[in-house]
């Protein structure tokens, strides 16, 4: 074999490929059977110590929570300067201090945000604030939010702009968390569109903290339309109903989904005094909000103010022909609808149908 490796130079091309790539792969497969062990035993040491220093945190713990006989700022600094060595310690710790913070209540918390603080998990936390990452920030913000730690805001305000939808709720949640008294304060300088889960997300947060619920009259006027169809949401879920007249001035929004929503609000909050305005706009208004508008007459208004809608809608817009149909049969006889019309061929006897009721008064 030896000769064979010094008489290399007279093998055969394709054997010295062959010979290359061997030692190539062999070299290769050596290397990944090493990263693969090295990586199992760096996890295998983190494990140990994590599990090591959850200990020792609980243990310290209980022993600031419950014995007063100890000094406790010479526990906490003895603590820190012991155990504190990494980063990797702060997460492990954080994340001890939250699950403590969770199960415990009353004077237990206020000595939970003095471990907190007092072993430098408060600084660390911002420091992930700062940093590039948008995973660490949120992280920080979690923490923060679980807590009801305040932060000044110059730190929070930009991150409610990122483009990161995590982050975002993230900052949503920081703010639902830590202000008792305007909890959607965000809202005055959001920016973006305001998701449906992220709506979700306030109403239930809402519904679920102990915070004082706010006027959402106070943003009808945002620049955001998704952040106004949120708040004439609110209005309907928390019965401000003081807010009716705002509500009505917003049948004159820009915007379709705005006045959709509008809409939609006032007939559940049974405004009949809006159906004057929502008749005025149904030619001019698309064909889901001259639905809508059919729908609120059902159970708002009168026979009258469906009649007066017959001449603004057109043949081609079958849909709304149906919609017309269906609702007239719940004032009965008011309308003799379903005497003049078939369902079937409603599209095709639609005009006879509007000339009759101009004629006779039905209509406009």
């Amino acid at each position: 074999m030896l000769i064979a490796l010094l008489e290399l130079d007279e093998w055969p091309f394709i054997l010295k490929v062959n010979l290359l790539l061997s030692i190539f792969f062999l070299i290769l497969t050596l290397l990944f059977v090493g990263l693969v062990l090295y990586l199992r035993i760096q996890k295998n040491f983190k494990e140990a110590h994590r599990k090591k220093q959850e200990t020792k945190f609980i243990d310290f713990a209980n022993t600031f929570l419950f014995d007063d006989s100890i000094n406790k700022s010479k526990e906490l600094a003895n603590f820190k300067f012991t155990n504190i060595k990494s980063s990797y310690d702060y997460k492990i710790l954080i994340k001890q201090v939250l699950i403590f913070d969770e199960n415990l209540k009353g004077e237990s918390t206020a000595l939970i945000k003095e471990i907190f603080y007092g072993l430098g998990l408060y600084r660390f936390l911002l420091k992930d604030l700062n940093r590039k990452e948008w995973f660490n920030k949120a992280r920080a913000l979690f923490a923060f939010s679980k807590l009801g730690i305040a932060v000044p805001d110059q730190l929070i305000m930009p991150l409610l702009q990122s483009k990161r939808v995590e982050l975002k709720q993230h900052g949503i949640l920081y703010f639902l968390n830590t202000s008792k008294t305007d909890p959607l304060v965000f809202l005055d300088n959001l920016e973006g569109r305001l998701t449906l889960w992220q709506q979700v997300l306030i109403e239930n947060s809402l519904k679920s903290f102990e915070v004082e619920i706010p006027d959402f009259a106070r943003w009808l006027n945002h620049k955001e339309d998704s952040i106004v169809v949120f708040c004439i949401k609110m209005i309907l879920s928390f019965n401000q109903f003081q807010n009716i007249p705002f509500l009505i001035d917003c049948l004159d929004h820009t915007s379709e989904n705005v006045r959709h929503q509008a809409i939609q609000v006032l007939q559940a909050m049974e405004v009949p005094e809006a159906l004057q305005l929502m008749v005025a706009h149904f030619p001019e208004e698309t064909a889901a909000n001259k639905r809508s508008i059919l729908y609120a007459i059902s159970k708002i208004g009168t026979y009258k103010d469906l009649q007066t809608l017959v001449p603004f809608i057109h043949k081609e817009e079958e849909n709304l022909q149906i919609d017309f149909y269906k609702i007239s049969g719940l004032f009965g006889d008011e309308i003799p609808v379903k005497k003049l019309l078939n369902i079937e061929t409603i599209t095709k006897d639609w005009e006879d149908f509007q000339e009759y009721s101009i004629n006779s008064s039905i209509g406009a």
